[in-house]
């Protein structure tokens, strides 16, 4: 008789022969405050005097801090990280519950943890592969609204999992969109509530994912060598050994933005920024229309990937319309791009049709009707049936198969099977970025 598992497994989703796939923790910089957190994932292979068996594989959360996340969504959903209710009641009641959540037991298979400050003699970045050689692809991972990037580790190591595959940098953005984030200082930022009815400022978030766009453009040159020694002082992990060993293969004309929810929404602000940076773009259930009609304003997000100019607020410019300084985005989002979808966006009319208008917006400017010689590959847009937001996330393997059928409209999962729709979403990633 054959035995269900406990949970849903990951291992048939990293598909690949690279023998290892590295996971490096990047905190942020005491000297270089430009540079936001970064978790790597590359191709690596262990040296033979370090047994397989003995190898630190890397967990779900950087540190295995299953408290810091879950305090961080105490704040966000219960009470402020200030309030007397957080700090002598939930946040030690986040900390008991950490104690025995399952992905506080549970590792990312086929992964090494590689130490943050002095690397790991027995760890290397697998360069085997002579293709790879000064011709390593780099993808740029942004997390979604209240994310911290963590939630989306089995996406990552996948696409590091062939010995053919990327090098992958997942940004913890620290503009307030996180639940929570370390800070230079030491000290933590917590997600920004934003205010409520008729003192919502549509500017807030604008001027939020702009920010991320410059974070995500900056991590950008500086893994690629292009800010070593920047922000000012330095940074401390600029010569980080396996920084050395990735960097020189790398090609600065094969990288590639990516992002979940909001950080797909970054992700094409900084392609659009940036046009020239990034070879193609992985759009993952992505947020792009705000609707605020019932106060009066709605909008495509953002609006400079649409080629648009920021809409007007309610409360500081009179009415006017102002244009982003920061890019010249009379064309908009240009890079061929993929649009994988859940089935609640889908259903979201407004939300989906500016996807539409996005994807075609994309074709009409790189695919001239009639031309039939191009050799730029199609902008595409994907429905995976019966999954909501978070089918795109790990959720789905940190909790048990029973808990998943119980609470899974609480978890915003849809009917469809957890796996087989992460491999859908991997599937035509890979094969999307195969064309390149």
């Amino acid at each position: 008789m054959k035995v269900t598992p406990i949970f849903h497994s990951p291992n048939q989703l990293l598909v690949g022969d690279a023998p290892l796939v590295g996971v490096l923790d990047l905190p942020p910089s005491a000297t270089n405050h430009e540079r936001p957190p970064i978790r790597m994932f590359f191709p690596a292979t262990s040296s033979g005097h370090r047994s397989r068996r003995r190898i630190k594989q890397a967990r779900y959360f950087v540190d295995n801090r299953v408290s810091y996340v879950l305090q961080g969504f105490a704040h966000i959903a219960l009470a402020r990280h200030t309030t007397k209710l957080y700090r002598f009641i939930l946040r030690p009641l986040m900390w008991m519950i950490s104690l025995f959540f399952p992905v506080r037991f549970l590792k990312i298979p086929d992964t090494v943890l590689v130490d943050t400050k002095e690397g790991d003699a027995s760890v290397r970045y697998d360069n085997s592969n002579e293709s790879n050689r000064k011709n390593q692809s780099l993808v740029m991972f942004s997390h979604g609204l209240t994310g911290t990037g963590e939630e989306n580790a089995i996406f990552c190591t996948a696409l590091a999992k062939p010995k053919r595959g990327y090098v992958v940098a997942c940004i913890h953005h620290r503009d307030g969109s996180s639940s929570r984030v370390p800070m230079p200082d030491g000290t933590c930022k917590f997600y920004e509530h934003l205010p409520n009815g008729d003192d919502y400022d549509p500017r807030y978030r604008l001027e939020q994912v702009s920010f991320r766009a410059k974070e995500f453009l900056y991590a950008t040159r500086w893994l690629l060598g292009e800010e070593c020694g920047g922000g000012g002082g330095g940074d401390e992990y600029d010569n980080h050994p396996i920084l050395q060993q990735i960097r020189p293969n790398l090609d600065a004309n094969k990288v590639i933005a990516s992002g979940f929810s909001y950080g797909s929404t970054t992700c094409s602000l900084a392609a659009t920024m940036e046009p020239k940076r990034f070879q193609c773009a992985v759009m993952l259930d992505g947020w792009f229309h705000v609707d605020f009609s019932s106060k009066g304003f709605e909008f495509d997000f953002p609006p400079e990937a649409f080629g648009q100019d920021w809409p007007s607020s309610n409360n500081s410019d009179g009415g006017g319309k102002r244009r982003n300084k920061n890019v010249d985005h009379t064309d908009g989002l240009t890079i061929p791009s993929i649009f994988i979808n859940s089935a609640q966006f889908e259903g979201y009319q407004k939300l989906y049709a500016s996807t539409k208008k996005l994807t075609n917006n994309i074709n009409s400017h790189n695919i001239k009707e009639g031309d039939t010689t191009t050799t730029i590959p199609e902008s595409t847009l994907h429905v995976i049936p019966n999954t909501k937001h978070q089918n795109f996330c790990d959720v789905g393997f940190w909790l048990p198969r029973l808990v998943l059928n119980r609470m899974g409209k609480l978890l915003a999962l849809g009917d469809a099977d957890f796996f087989e729709a992460q491999k859908d979403i991997l599937d035509l990633t890979v094969n999307f970025l195969k064309q390149f």
